[in-house]
Parts: C-alpha cells; sequence; structure tokens
C-alpha cells in the first residue's frame, strides 16, 4: 500500500479524496440548507397569502351572520386548502369546522417559524378588519409533507454527490494514467541518450518513484552534454559580441567620415560661394556710389545689395555650422539676434509648404551660450517639427520671450530655479507623440523613423546644449494635437563669468 502511495497516480487520488473528503459535506449542507430554507419560506408564505384571502372572502360573505354558513365557510378551508385546523373567533363566541373535534380548539399555539412547536402543524391567526365585533380567523396546516419533501431532496443530492465522487475517481485515474505514461517514456528515453559516468551527482528532493528515476537518468545526460554546451554557447557569444562590435565600430567610422566630408563639403561650398559673393557685393557698392541718387536703377542695386549681404551671412552661418574642434567657451548674448539669425538660415533649408512663423521679443538680458549651438539647437527642433509633419504641409512656430520661473514650476523641474529666464518655444501642428513615445525622446539613438531616416541623435543633441547652458527643456505632445518644446535658458548679469 505504500509503495503505490509512492507513485504520481496514488498521490493524485489521495489528494483528490481529502479535497473530496472536505468539500462534499461543506456542499451536502450548503445545498440541503438552502433547499430547506426556500422550501419552507415558499410554504410560510403561501399558507399566509392563503389565510389573507380566506379573510377577505369571510368579510365579503353575505351568510356571515348564520352559524351554519360559518361553519360551512370553515370546512371549505379545510377541504380547498390543504388545512387540518379551521376555528373563527368573534367576540367570546368560537365556530371551528365540523370535520374538527371539539378537543382539536384547544390545541392552536401560534408559530411564527416552520416546524416551531414540534407538532408538525403550522398555525396562523388573521384578523377580520371590518368585522364587527371584531373576529379572528385561526388555521393550521399539515407541515407533514414539506418535512418529506426535504427528506427526498437530502437523498437526492447524497446520491447525486456520491455519483460524482465516483466519476471524479474514474476521471482521476484515467488523468494520472495518461499523466505518468509519458514520464515513463521519457525515462526510458534518457536512458537511451545517457551514456558514462558522471562526477556531480543531481538531487531531487521528491518520492515519487518516477521523478527520482528520472532524475537520475538525467543527471547522466546533464554530466555528458553540460561541458560540451557551455562550450558551444560561450563560443557563440564570443562570435556574436565580436561581429557585433565590428559592425558597430564600422558603422562608428562610416558615420565619422561622413560628417567629415559633410563638415569639410560645406566649408567648401561656402567659401567658394565667398569668393562670388563679394565682387558682387564690391562692384554693387561702387556703381551705387557712380549714379545719381534718382537714378531708377538705384532702388534695384540696392535690392541686390541687400540680398547679396543676407547670402554672405547665410554662408557665415554655414561656416559656423560645418566649424570642427572642441566646443567653443561660453560667452554672454542677447538672443533676439542669434535666434533669428538661425531661423532665416532655417527658412531657406525648409520646403516652401512649411508655414515657418517667428515671433522674437527683445531679450530682457544676457544668456551664457554659443550661437553656433542655439542654431545648431534651433536646427534640430525644426527638423524634428518638419518630421512630424509626414512631410506635408502644416505650422511651425518659434517664439522668444523672458519669463519669471515660479516657485511652483521650479518645484516641478529640479533644473530650474526661480528667476528670469530666456525661454525659446517651438511648436508644430504634426501628428504629435504618446506617452510611451514622449518619455523616450532624449534617449540617445531612440527614433520613431523607419531604418535610415534619422539617427535618433538630434534631441538627444538638443538635450546636451540646452543643459550645457544650465537650462531645461519642457515637452507638451499628445496624439493628433502637435507637440511643444519650451526651452529655458537662465539670464546672467553681464558681469557674471561665464565658461
Amino acid at each position: 500500500m505504500a509503495g503505490r502511495l509512492n507513485t504520481l497516480a496514488g498521490r493524485l487520488i489521495l489528494v483528490l479524496l481529502v479535497i473530496h473528503a472536505i468539500s462534499m459535506p461543506v456542499l451536502y449542507f450548503t445545498l440541503a440548507g438552502v433547499f430547506e430554507r426556500s422550501t419552507t419560506d415558499t410554504f410560510i408564505d403561501s399558507v399566509r397569502s392563503y389565510g389573507r384571502t380566506i379573510a377577505d372572502s369571510f368579510e365579503a360573505y353575505p351568510g356571515l351572520g348564520s352559524d351554519e354558513g360559518i361553519i360551512a365557510h370553515l370546512d371549505s378551508v379545510m377541504f380547498g386548502g390543504g388545512g387540518v385546523y379551521a376555528v373563527l373567533e368573534v367576540g367570546g363566541k368560537t365556530f371551528r369546522s365540523s370535520l374538527m373535534g371539539e378537543e382539536e380548539v384547544g390545541l392552536f399555539r401560534e408559530d411564527f417559524t416552520f416546524g416551531e412547536h414540534g407538532d408538525d402543524i403550522y398555525y396562523l391567526s388573521v384578523a377580520l378588519s371590518d368585522a364587527d365585533p371584531p373576529a379572528v380567523l385561526r388555521f393550521g396546516f399539515d407541515e407533514v409533507p414539506i418535512h418529506e419533501g426535504i427528506e427526498q431532496v437530502r437523498k437526492t443530492i447524497v446520491m447525486t454527490l456520491v455519483g460524482y465522487l465516483l466519476l471524479a475517481l474514474l476521471g482521476t485515474t484515467v488523468l494520472s494514467a495518461r499523466v505518468v505514461r509519458p514520464i515513463k517514456e521519457l525515462q526510458g528515453a534518457s536512458r537511451r541518450i545517457a551514456s558514462g559516468e558522471y562526477e556531480r551527482k543531481l538531487t531531487v528532493d521528491s518520492t515519487l518513484d518516477e521523478i527520482r528515476g528520472l532524475s537520475r537518468d538525467l543527471e547522466k545526460m546533464r554530466s555528458n552534454l553540460v561541458g560540451i554546451n557551455a562550450r558551444l554557447q560561450q563560443e557563440i557569444a564570443d562570435r556574436v559580441a565580436a561581429e557585433s562590435e565590428r559592425r558597430s565600430l564600422e558603422e562608428r567610422v562610416r558615420h565619422s567620415q561622413r560628417l567629415e566630408s559633410l563638415g569639410t563639403l560645406a566649408g567648401g561650398v561656402a567659401h567658394e560661394f565667398n569668393n562670388v559673393l563679394q565682387p558682387l557685393v564690391l562692384y554693387t557698392d561702387l556703381a551705387l556710389e557712380d549714379l545719381p541718387d534718382d537714378s531708377p536703377v538705384v532702388p534695384n542695386l540696392a535690392r541686390i545689395l541687400d540680398l547679396a549681404r543676407r547670402a554672405k551671412n547665410l554662408s557665415r552661418q554655414i561656416l559656423t555650422f560645418s566649424r570642427q574642434g572642441s566646443p567653443a567657451a561660453l560667452q554672454n548674448y542677447r538672443l533676439d539676434a542669434v535666434v533669428e539669425e538661425g531661423l532665416t538660415m532655417i527658412r531657406a533649408l525648409l520646403p516652401a509648404p512649411v508655414d515657418l512663423r517667428w515671433e522674437i521679443s527683445p531679450s530682457g538680458g544676457l544668456v551664457a551660450c554659443d550661437p553656433a549651438e542655439i542654431h545648431q539647437l534651433l536646427i534640430n527642433l525644426c527638423n524634428n517639427a518638419f518630421r512630424s509633419l509626414n512631410g506635408g504641409s502644416g505650422q511651425i512656430r518659434v517664439s522668444l520671450d523672458t519669463v519669471e520661473v515660479s516657485q511652483e514650476l521650479a518645484a516641478r523641474h529640479p533644473d530650474l530655479r526661480v528667476g528670469e529666464y530666456e525661454r525659446i518655444t517651438v511648436s508644430d501642428t504634426g501628428e504629435g507623440m504618446d506617452p510611451a513615445t514622449l518619455a523616450r525622446i532624449f534617449e540617445p539613438f531612440f527614433t520613431t523613423r523607419k531604418v535610415g531616416e534619422g539617427t535618433g541623435l538630434g534631441l538627444s543633441v538638443v538635450h546636451g546644449i540646452v543643459r550645457r547652458f544650465r537650462g531645461d527643456i519642457i515637452v507638451r505632445s499628445e496624439r493628433g494635437r502637435g507637440t511643444v518644446f519650451e526651452i529655458y535658458l537662465p539670464i546672467v548679469s553681464e558681469l557674471e563669468e561665464t565658461e
């Protein structure tokens, strides 16, 4: 017997028996109790309703003034309603059904619950509301059929639970056999695969014969395969890591070369552009000096000179943008001229359908910054806004104003301090971002674009520039409602030293 219980099938059947030994009595008493309460409550409600109906009929009965009529009506209660007791008390006089003995009149005891007083009769009394003198009907109904019905249901519940237990035992036996069979098959297969001796023993804390046998055989397989598998896994991991590192290095070299080539190309083009613009500006100035002021050609030449100077300014900005080397030391600048200069260049780079608008308020003070990096910041943000328009038409708005950072705002953003800041705001009417994307936008190499359409470094560079200028950046965005970037740069005194 003990050996049988050490098998998986034996344990499953034992667990099943223990569970049913606990749950079936609870289930039996619950079901029987629910049925008994439901049946007795229904019986009580029925007899009380029936008693009220009889009382109403007594009030409307035309022969209530006659003794024979009253007795006949009480007899009808005994015949038609399954009653065993029917008495009417009017004033000091008592009328009983002719089906009752005179000695039974004294047996009445008012019942409030089913089975009360142990006499198998449910007694109740109903007052006639309109009778004069006052009258009370007293009834008694047999409880024995209800008791018999409840007992029959109890037997049915017991038989059902016993049948359910037998079916459960049968199902568990079949299921345990199906579970044990593949384990034994695996045990046989492991014995055929394993070979040789093993040095370290694999122990399993189990009293099941099948599991103990399986653990012994699997240990033989493990002792022969684990060393080989570990070496193979290490070799594969080393090769994958080496290949990944090689590709990463190649990509970084290519990226560095592209940036270097782009910087060289931009610098060369800008220099050649300057070589063309310099004589254009010079000869236009000479022509303006030679012409009288009222000449009709003067406005055209002045326009040419203005455009040439703007082109020269754009060329200078390209040279500034393509300059390589370590970051320049921060100097104190007024941002209105710097921002407007950068936006003039960006306007020339954006497609015509994109509506770039800006509103530059006069600077409220000096900001410690590098103009080239301010331009780079604006280019990255405007390019990001343009990409959010999916290449179509839309609006990008840039503004510069002076704001006072309050204690409340500084508490929400630890990198801000209470005081005056220059705020650059870049907003777009693009598709916006969901909260998951918004939480990762400043991570290096994170991008939602397709492969080859972006590096994921633009916003991380923006974040680095803002932190270098001791500022902070706040982003708001919703799907379908565009994105707003707010950059706060602290205002410094003209005498304050910068980096």
